[in-house]
């Protein structure tokens, strides 16, 4: 359970997402500066970009304003442009960009498409249009348009990237990493590109190429603390552990005593099950950033995971000082308390929980089974009947409802959900058992033989449904019976108490007055015994419970 807690949300305190895809504008014309990957599409043509002297002023006023981000006097001059040049694409496609810029995002897509029409060919406006439409989640035709844009130049380097963007925010990897690996034939040694690719390769199963990428990042990296940093991130959130805990190695000894990087580095070794390590670099992390309640949760998992029971529970306290309102915090810390046997603080722990996202079917599980373990049928009984209104598909529901039901002595409720539950399950044991004690306890007695016959020939040594049976036959009368198979019970298990209670009554009712008289001594003595474990018990459970509180 704590390993998949940690993995669905890894590393939140990476200060930026740097690797994730942004959709990568193109040229304004033909005289702007190159985009952040180059890219080798061909240049307008002669046609496009013969200006009068007037248009070609008023469109380089309308870039320098557009770079200076003056956007209303770029609009000023970029429409200027193209009431001289109406028939110039590069004006339409400069005024897009403009426009796309300023928040006018419908008015520049139809600027654009005037553009493709004055000139199919022009790529810069194809492109500006799939990634304005790719911003405004029109995915299909945001990908349509690309693809027509590739059927012109199909090495186009940008559009392939953007292409993987979009692929990629839609969770189809393997068709991401099928168009970042094509740009990447235009430029192999683009770090940007390869950690772009090696993003989704990983998890489009393509391991050997993801791992060349990766070290085509780190060889661009060299020893540049916030790329190593980055790669680190990418790999981690891509369960490359093994590496990402080596790239957060060598970003700790660049710039030790960075939070960011002790932190994930400690997740990162935990998730490869070096406990002892992972708490060294977490307690660091801890220790530079006391305030963050991510890493007392973390430093909690890491000591769950080695049993430290006191220790995990004294961090997600911590942990939830820091964050209250954190639901997954009190899950745990109720989980810590449970495995310590504090059924009591987990159900509180629980409780809280359930308060903060009362529709977590695994909380109210987790609360279902403290109460059962608290001897608290009906609240047990109530937790999973909620859980099973909010999933009815959770495994064995039925039967955990059941046995609840039958702890609450609620028998003809738990009957029904066993009876649900055998029908599909015809063979299962401990839910046989439990309807032929019911069956019992209701004084159902035809009932109840067919079925605990059934469970003793499924498991001839269950020494609970021996007992039942043996209660059985003194409720049929058959005291004779009920002592024999009492007396195989008591063979099976000398400590089983309420066996010699059973057999007293069997042998008094035979009138066999010295059998009956050392049942009935051993009972009280075996009785005693459990008052005494009883008492020592609850002194256990006291010091055990004041330990996990860090009492003393």
């Amino acid at each position: 359970m704590t390993k998949i807690l940690l993995k669905r949300k890894l590393f939140y305190v990476a200060c930026v997402a740097f690797f994730g895809f942004s959709i990568l504008s193109i040229q304004v014309s033909a005289q702007r500066k190159p985009a952040p990957i180059r890219t080798g599409a061909p240049q307008p043509s002669a046609a496009q970009i013969a200006l009068s002297v007037n248009a070609k002023n008023a469109l380089d006023a309308a870039v320098a304003a557009l770079q200076a981000e003056s956007l209303t006097e770029a609009e000023r001059h970029a429409r200027e442009a193209v009431k001289l040049a109406p028939r110039s694409p590069v004006t339409h496609n400069v005024l897009g960009v403009i426009l796309d810029k300023a928040g006018k995002m419908k008015e520049a897509a139809a600027v654009f498409q005037t553009a493709i029409r004055l000139d199919a060919k022009f790529i810069s406006p194809r492109n500006n249009l799939a990634r304005l439409l790719a911003q405004t989640g029109k995915t299909a035709e945001a990908v349509r348009e690309f693809e027509n844009l590739l059927k012109i130049e199909p090495n186009y380097l940008q559009a392939r990237y953007n292409l993987g963007a979009i692929y990629a925010e839609a969770g189809n990897f393997e068709k991401s990493a099928e168009n970042f690996s094509a740009a990447r034939r235009s430029a192999p040694n683009d770090p940007q590109l390869a950690l772009a690719f090696l993003n989704v390769a990983y998890r489009a199963k393509r391991q050997a190429e993801a791992d060349a990428a990766a070290e085509t990042v780190e060889r661009a990296a060299q020893n540049d603390f916030r790329r190593l940093f980055t790669l680190g991130i990418a790999l981690a959130q891509n369960n490359q552990y093994e590496r990402a805990a080596r790239i957060f190695s060598k970003a700790n000894e660049i710039q030790p005593k960075t939070f960011e990087v002790l932190y994930n580095l400690g997740v990162s070794l935990y998730n490869l099950d070096k406990n002892d390590e992972a708490i060294k670099y977490l307690a660091e992390a801890a220790d530079l950033n006391p305030d963050a309640p991510e890493v007392h949760f973390r430093l909690g998992l890491a000591a769950s995971e080695k049993s430290e029971f006191s220790n995990a529970a004294e961090e997600f306290r911590h942990a939830i000082e820091r964050d209250p309102k954190n639901a997954n915090y009190h899950y745990l810390l109720g989980r810590e308390y449970f495995r310590a046997g504090f059924f009591g603080g987990a159900i509180d722990a629980y409780t809280r929980a359930i308060a903060l996202n009362p529709k977590e079917v695994a909380y109210l599980m987790a609360r279902g089974n403290a109460n059962y373990r608290k001897g608290e049928g009906q609240a047990s009984a109530q937790d999973f009947d909620l859980a099973a209104a909010l999933d009815p598909t959770i495994k064995d529901i039925d039967y955990l409802r059941g046995y609840a039901h039958r702890a609450a002595g609620n028998f003809d409720r738990a009957r029904e959900l066993l009876e649900k539950f055998v029908a599909k399950n015809p063979n299962h044991i401990e839910a046989l058992a439990s309807l032929g004690y019911i069956a019992v306890e209701q004084g159902r007695l035809a009932d109840a033989e067919p079925i605990l016959k059934k469970v003793l020939a499924l498991d001839v040594e269950n020494t609970p449904v021996l007992y039942d049976f043996a209660r059985l036959a003194i409720k049929k009368r058959d005291y004779a019976e009920g002592a024999r198979r009492l007396e195989r019970v008591i063979a099976k298990d000398k400590l089983h108490t309420q066996a010699y209670y059973q057999l007293f009554l069997a042998y008094s009712r035979l009138k066999s007055n010295d059998k009956a008289q050392k049942a009935l001594a051993d009972f009280k003595r075996l009785e005693a015994l459990e008052k005494q474990s009883s008492e020592e018990k609850i002194l256990d459970e006291k010091l055990r419970t004041q330990q996990i509180l860090g009492q003393q």
